[in-house]
């Protein structure tokens, strides 16, 4: 598998959570975060926020998600995710597949992409960071 090029990097910030259950295979949780983004080569540079809805058990954590994400130039991308998660050390490390589907003609080359994010979190969730490379 080819990861191919890294195309942005991204830091953000929980700004909510939620408890929706908890049963035997662990706990659900909502949970939204925004980001800032440093795209690069043709991966454009913007701000992200996305809702996620989390699995936690007791070694991995599943979670699916969908945002936004906002160019600097304007245009609004919406997105979908899909990760899995482990705890490493102090942090929860994951590992995430993202698409993106726009409108947008100049952006339309990202309809035709899949993405993976290599998404580092502090324990708590509160901030993370992440390197997206476009999936060869």
């Amino acid at each position: 598998m080819a990861l191919g090029e890294k195309i942005a990097e991204e830091k953000g910030k929980l700004t909510g959570m939620s408890i929706k259950s908890i049963g035997p295979e662990g706990v659900t949780i909502d949970a939204n975060f925004v980001g800032e983004t440093q795209g690069f080569g043709r991966f454009p540079s913007g701000r992200g926020m996305a809702t996620a809805t989390i699995l936690q058990g007791p070694k991995t954590s599943r979670s699916t998600g969908q945002g936004v994400f906002v160019t600097k130039d304007g245009e609004s991308i919406p997105s979908h995710m899909s990760a899995i998660g482990k705890g490493v050390g102090d942090r929860r490390k994951s590992v995430c597949i993202v698409t993106f589907s726009t409108l947008s003609q100049k952006y339309a080359w990202m309809n035709e992409s899949l993405f993976l994010a290599d998404m580092s979190f502090s324990s708590d969730l509160s901030e993370y960071s992440s390197t997206l490379y476009e999936w060869k």
